[in-house]
């Protein structure tokens, strides 16, 4: 009855209606069911499906006496299981008003308060393996002790460990690249790992164990410049006769077709055609996942098609890798590509011929889509990482347009 009284302000337990009559309050209540009302001191029973607030009872260990517990619950179903939350409070309508609340949010499939404030780092980083697993990425690899991991997570798995998903806040982030940073850890390697972290928050988001505003916004570090390293075909010439002759059929399909080395290293003869004129990629060793066929067709890749011809087929891969790393140093400090001192290398990387292998083929006139499908690429912005421009490409653009504007005068 007081409820009543301080809520609608009532004089008595009867009021007006537009044609004269009187009626009951009861009969002016909000129809939402979501509130326990009490007319004449009778209780109004709450609607199937609403939930209810109530305060817990249980036994006094010292006294054996039935006690309440100080605040009031709420109690309503999300996805079939029941959830308890406590309203932090004695006050009884601010308990139903935060029932209210989380029956909306549960109506529109948000996650229970409840389940997100248990969330865990390790619970959803373990989602994004998961999710890595089902999409077969070539990153996840397996640790000393067994377990599965991702490229990267350490440094994520030492700082965040055992942290509450909701206390990943975007100052938290912040101490996160200050960390780093006395570690020496490069921007651009501190960008992959907040890259990983932000796919896992809304992986959860996604899969619904996270709302969008417990994802916090990510301050990111400046992205690294894009490698300059390229070759262009009549340098790859000198650099391939340099090579070991076991070596060049592999780092001329690599220079031509922008295949990933460890692609490359995955190449089996099942993969071959019989008259080895095509290697067909299936999705599993693809960047993008997806099946590609390279046929080897071409100045250079015709080369290797008649040398896997002479090559015995076996079970095993098809290119032969042995030495090549020592091998490949050594040939690009004879070519001045680079320089091998003290088992130490710094110039050209062999990822550099897949870089190489993008500006050719766009220089080629190859349409961009085609390019892309070919090295694997599936988004503009990195495929521009790789189709470098150089003094002689802006060279060249401005002689075209003089030309243009020669013609036009």
């Amino acid at each position: 009855m007081e409820l009543i009284r301080s809520r609608y302000r009532a004089r008595d337990r009867r009021t007006s209606c537009t044609n004269g009559q009187m009626l009951p309050m009861s009969a002016v209540l909000p129809a939402r069911g979501l509130s326990i009302t009490f007319v004449r001191g009778f209780s109004v029973k709450r609607q199937r499906g609403t939930g209810s607030v109530a305060k817990l009872k249980y036994k006094d260990k010292k006294t054996g006496k039935k006690t309440e517990s100080r605040f009031y619950y709420i109690f309503y179903y999300h996805n079939g299981r029941l959830i308890r939350e406590s309203s932090k409070g004695d006050s009884k309508m601010k308990a139903e008003k935060l029932l209210q609340r989380r029956m909306g949010e549960s109506g529109l499939g948000l996650a229970p308060a409840q389940n997100v404030a248990n969330l865990r780092y390790e619970d959803v980083r373990d989602a994004l393996i998961a999710e890595y697993k089902n999409r077969r990425k070539g990153s996840i690899y397996i640790k000393k002790d067994g377990t599965e991991a991702i490229s990267g997570l350490n440094h994520l798995d030492k700082f965040f460990k055992r942290t509450p998903v909701t206390y990943i806040t975007t100052d938290l982030l912040r101490r996160y690249i200050e960390s780093r940073r006395k570690e020496e850890a490069a921007d651009a390697t501190i960008r992959r790992n907040l890259t990983m972290l932000r796919s896992m928050l809304n992986l959860a988001r996604k899969e619904g164990r996270l709302r969008l505003a417990d994802v916090p916004h990510f301050p990111m570090p400046q992205d690294s410049q894009p490698r300059q390293g390229f070759v262009n075909p009549d340098v790859f010439e000198t650099l391939r006769k340099a090579l070991p002759a076991h070596l060049r059929p592999l780092i001329t399909f690599i220079y031509f077709t922008g295949c990933r080395l460890g692609a490359a290293r995955e190449i089996t003869w099942a993969m071959v055609s019989d008259d080895c004129s095509e290697i067909a990629l299936p999705g599993r060793i693809t960047k993008t996942n997806e099946p590609l066929t390279l046929p080897l067709v071409g100045k250079g890749l015709e080369e290797v098609g008649k040398t896997l011809k002479s090559l015995t087929r076996g079970d095993g891969p098809v290119f032969d890798t042995t030495n090549l790393r020592v091998s490949w140093n050594r040939a690009c400090h004879d070519t001045g590509l680079g320089v091998y001192e003290k088992r130490l290398y710094k110039g050209l990387t062999i990822h550099d011929l897949r870089r190489s292998a993008a500006r050719n083929l766009i220089r080629a006139g190859v349409p961009r889509g085609v390019a892309m499908r070919i090295t694997g690429h599936k988004t503009e912005a990195v495929f521009e990482r790789y189709n470098i421009t150089d003094a002689s490409d802006v060279r060249d653009a401005l002689v075209k347009v003089g030309q243009y504007a020669k013609a036009r005068a």
